[in-house]
């Protein structure tokens, strides 16, 4: 058990690395953010995925203001069996996490809340406080076809952007071939 989490560890440490060298490089030229391309099969496999402020859904993005221009986070899901487990770690928020949820919808929709992951009394956890932060978990008997589907965008609700705002997410697309 201990060599899995040991390798995840060091891939993300690298790529937390080498995201950081791309960052400094493209800072330089102020490109346009990119939304996140790693597809469901891949993402279901553990693979990281940037969390930005560009993946929440039009109507709540046109909402935000530039205080969000440092507000990042990486997303690592593993699909077991019908769970996936989930690790979401975020830096650089104008306020603390007060919600976030896996909420059905395709790219810039949201519709009903599929899976609470912290903030939601009686449901989820209380969200780890401070702008810099991680949580874990597992949703139990995930709805895997909406993943795969890319019917699934997971926001993070902030003091500053509470529900239904959001100040940052990640949209899984769709299964490879689908």
């Amino acid at each position: 058990m201990r060599v899995p989490k040991l390798a995840l560890a060091g891939v993300i440490v690298v790529l937390g690395l080498a995201g950081a060298g791309v960052l400094a490089q493209t800072s330089k030229r102020n490109p346009p953010p990119k939304p996140n391309v790693v597809s469901a099969d891949l993402a279901l496999t553990g693979i990281p995925m940037d969390m930005t402020p560009d993946q929440l859904p039009d109507q709540f993005r046109t909402q935000l203001r530039g205080d969000v221009g440092r507000s990042k986070g990486m997303a690592i899901l593993r699909q077991n069996g019908n769970d996936i487990e989930y690790t979401f770690a975020w830096w650089g928020l104008t306020s603390p996490v007060t919600q976030a949820h896996f909420h059905y919808g395709p790219r810039d929709h949201v519709g009903a809340r599929a899976f609470s992951i912290c903030g939601v009394g009686g449901e989820s956890p209380a969200c780890p406080p401070g702008t810099r932060n991680s949580i874990s978990g597992v949703w139990k008997n995930a709805d895997i076809a909406a993943v795969k589907d890319g019917d699934i965008v997971i926001a993070f609700h902030t003091q500053k952007y509470p529900a239904p705002i959001g100040e940052f997410a990640v949209y899984v697309p769709r299964l490879s071939g689908r």
